[in-house]
C-alpha cells in the first residue's frame, strides 16, 4: 500500500508505530502535542495554493530525533495532520508500506 493512501486507522496504527507509540490516537484529528512535534522533528508543513490548498509535509529530521534525517518524500493530505501522518510514516518506512 502507498503511504499516499493512508487513513483512518490504518494511518493512526501505522503513525503510532513509526513513532513508537502506543496505539489509540486519531492523529487525523486530534493529535496531542502536534506543534511540539513538528519542531522538535523538523517537519515541514504547509497548504499549497496551486493544488487547491491541499497541506504538503515533509520531515527533515533533527540529529537525535525519533525519525530518520532527510529521509521523508513528500506527503499530502487534505489537512496538516494527514499530511504530517503520511511523511512520518515514508521517512520511516518509505513510500510504500505493507497491509496490516
Amino acid at each position: 500500500m502507498k503511504t499516499s493512501e493512508l487513513g483512518g486507522q490504518v494511518l493512526h496504527d501505522w503513525i503510532a508505530k513509526a513513532l513508537g507509540e502506543a496505539p489509540g490516537t486519531a492523529y487525523s484529528t486530534s493529535w496531542p502535542g502536534f506543534d511540539h512535534l513538528i519542531e522538535r522533528e523538523a517537519i515541514h508543513v504547509a497548504p499549497m495554493p496551486g493544488k487547491g490548498g491541499v497541506w504538503c509535509a515533509i520531515v527533515v529530521g533533527r540529529p537525535g530525533g525519533r525519525l530518520p534525517e532527510g529521509r521523508g518524500p513528500w506527503q499530502e493530505g487534505p489537512n496538516p495532520r494527514i499530511a504530517v501522518g503520511r511523511a512520518i510514516v515514508a521517512a520511516r518506512y518509505g513510500s510504500e508500506i505493507q497491509d496490516s
